[in-house]
């Protein structure tokens, strides 16, 4: 399959798009979500459904001294794709119950032949963090450090805290997200309201669309758009995103919140 068509592309995109700014630590901004969600979403191209991609809160821990809500998202291909190019991705988030910044990333992949395992550790009063391979390397210290912005979110946890966020037609905004040495400015607009019918129901929704403001995989092209409930979950229910042989879809198939 081709790499444009990779699992591993949605399932970034599931989390990536979500991105947004106005920074807050709130408390009451929490209730968006609990412990035991899970969202499982249906991976298209064109008709063909080729992987399933699930999205859960899983529990709160305590790291580094913090509570932290534990996100867990990946992303499978279907089997019948598994003797061409089989994919089991997964992600892991440890996002501040308080503060809404990510402490913790973790990364699994297993696309085909290629394999790749990353941990990050964000030390947030240094502003630094430290990208390792755990399976390696057991102390983090002596991984790549790098400098990070204030509260800069991972992937996954960014899209956890864009859902604190109200969220109007016309808005736009902008954050900084990274997993690793690389950061990605990124700007999203709020570009209308829509009703969508998706195999978990019909909703009233937001559509969102992320432009990268870098040379990124998405820069500023708007060919990708997101729908999210206009409720206060603000959870995901289907993201579309052209490709030079077609589009990827990927649809909420069933919800537990």
């Amino acid at each position: 399959m081709a790499s444009k068509v990779k699992l591993s592309f949605c399932l970034c995109l599931i989390a990536v798009i979500f991105s947004a700014g106005n920074l807050s630590s709130k408390k009451e901004d929490l209730h968006n979500w609990s412990v035991g969600e899970k969202l499982t979403f249906s991976i298209r191209w064109g008709v063909v459904t080729c992987g399933y991609a699930h999205m859960e809160v899983k529990e709160k821990i305590q790291l580094s001294g913090r509570d932290t809500y534990r996100l867990v998202t990946t992303a499978r291909s279907a089997s019948f794709f598994d003797p061409f190019y089989k994919v089991r991705d997964r992600i892991e988030s440890y996002l501040d119950v308080e503060k809404l910044h990510t402490v913790r990333y973790e990364q699994s992949n297993r696309e085909g032949s290629y394999e790749k395992d990353l941990t990050i550790i964000y030390d947030h009063e240094h502003k630094v963090a430290y990208e390792y391979n755990a399976r390696k390397d057991p102390e983090y210290k002596k991984g790549d450090r790098f400098d990070i912005t204030d509260d800069i979110q991972d992937v996954l946890s960014s899209l956890y805290y864009l859902r604190t966020k109200d969220l109007e037609v016309g808005k736009k905004f902008e954050f900084d997200v990274g997993t690793g040495k690389r950061t990605w400015p990124l700007e999203i607009e709020v570009v209308r309201e829509e009703k969508v019918k998706v195999p978990a129901g019909k909703f009233k929704t937001f559509v969102v669309i992320p432009r990268l403001r870098d040379e990124c995989i998405f820069k500023a092209k708007g060919d990708l758009e997101v729908w999210v409930t206009a409720d206060k979950k603000k959870h995901p229910v289907k993201m579309r995103s052209k490709i030079d042989i077609g589009s990827i879809t990927a649809v909420l198939v069933e919800k537990k919140i």
